[in-house]
């Protein structure tokens, strides 16, 4: 691939690690809540993933987890794409945060009627 670099194929790597614990586990616990899981997300949203072309943040994961634990990849199909999903989700939510502008905002609003008032 020509549009990456060391770092995220460390980051995409790692996630894929993840998600073949998660497939592995007998009780998986939820990605979204984790906060090495976000600071993978959040480096790979740094290191530029999010303006390369071509696969999505959940197919990229996908196949590296087929290739890196294939076998409960292979028979737990469903769970992977849950998985991957809740990670492109939360990948997606990163990218917002990070792209809205300052004037993004919207303007305070009085906390009560006296301080909206010149009551």
């Amino acid at each position: 691939m020509s549009d990456t670099n060391p770092q995220i194929e460390e980051q995409l790597d790692k996630l894929a690690s993840v998600c073949c614990e998660q497939l592995e586990s007998d009780s998986p616990t939820s990605l979204t809540e984790d906060s090495s899981v976000d600071d993978l997300l959040k480096a790979l949203l740094m290191s530029g993933f999010a303006r390369r072309e071509g696969r999505t943040l959940q197919v990229e994961i996908e196949h590296r987890v087929k290739d890196l634990c294939r076998e409960p990849a292979m028979h737990r199909g469903g769970a992977l794409s849950s998985i991957t999903e809740q990670l492109q989700s939360k990948f997606d939510e990163l990218k917002n945060w990070e792209s809205r502008q300052p004037g993004d905002k919207t303007p305070p609003k009085a906390a009560n009627i006296s301080s909206a008032s010149d009551a």
